[in-house]
């Protein structure tokens, strides 16, 4: 999928935002644009409140012991970035399995119409005890599940990297 054929912030906006911020000053490297640390950390405030969402919070890790790991990760850039622009971050479900699930981070530009890059992940959901994959408790499975649902019925589509996914 080349640049051309990416989704517009209109269609973006259809998944709920996660995150909004200005790109500071402190976030500018030596090339005088962003750099991928703070990209990188907006797509990872972006899944968190996308988790707590789905109920995945501190008292889901503290009370049952259950949390989620990063398994496999893909961030891709599409648009440059500079300091003073406004970011928002938008999670799209893409699918579940018993004991992961894969979806993407999408973080666009405010300022300039674009999407400026995306993080596709593949999250599993382990027993914070065993240290070992667990499969999702039935009502976090079904929030997911719904999310995933409606995210599929979105009419657009994004670049995935074809490498990672859930296995069946």
């Amino acid at each position: 999928m080349s640049v051309d054929q990416l989704p517009g912030v209109e269609e973006i906006a259809q998944i709920p935002e996660s995150v909004r911020v200005v790109a500071g000053s402190e976030w500018e490297d030596g090339n005088g644009h962003v750099n991928v640390a703070h990209f990188y950390g907006l797509h990872i405030r972006a899944a968190e409140a996308a988790l707590l969402r789905m109920g995945v919070d501190e008292t889901y890790r503290s009370s049952r012991r259950l949390g989620v790991f990063s398994m496999e990760q893909h961030l891709r850039f599409l648009h440059e970035v500079h300091i003073g622009e406004e970011l928002s971050a938008h999670v799209r479900w893409l699918d579940r399995g018993d004991k992961v699930f894969h979806g993407i981070s999408v973080v666009v530009n405010r300022t300039t119409g674009q999407i400026a890059n995306t993080l596709e992940v593949l999250e599993g959901h382990v027993d914070l005890v065993a240290r070992r994959a667990t499969p999702f408790p039935a009502d976090i499975a079904d929030r997911i599940d719904e999310a995933v649902a409606a995210h599929r019925d979105l009419t657009w589509q994004l670049p995935l990297s074809g490498a990672i996914g859930v296995r069946r």
